[in-house]
């Protein structure tokens, strides 16, 4: 993760080594976009719309996954 902490509503990428909070695999298509930050808890944080506004998500990644976009 960047070293800039992540809030609700930051852009992020996904790192091409990710997985689902529960540890399940993911598409290559979902680490490939750019995703909204719709809450966190912790380390979990949940994913919501993507960027294009085509895709939603509502899936949890840890934040050691992701990396926080320049805005």
């Amino acid at each position: 993760m960047a070293s800039t902490e992540l809030k609700v509503g930051d852009i992020v990428t996904i790192a091409p080594d990710a997985v689902y909070f529960t540890g399940r695999q993911m598409s290559p298509l979902i680490k490939s976009l750019s995703w909204y930050i719709s809450s966190i808890s912790g380390n979990r944080v949940m994913l919501g719309k993507s960027v294009d506004a085509y895709y939603t998500l509502n899936a949890p990644v840890d934040a050691k996954y992701l990396t926080k976009q320049d805005t």
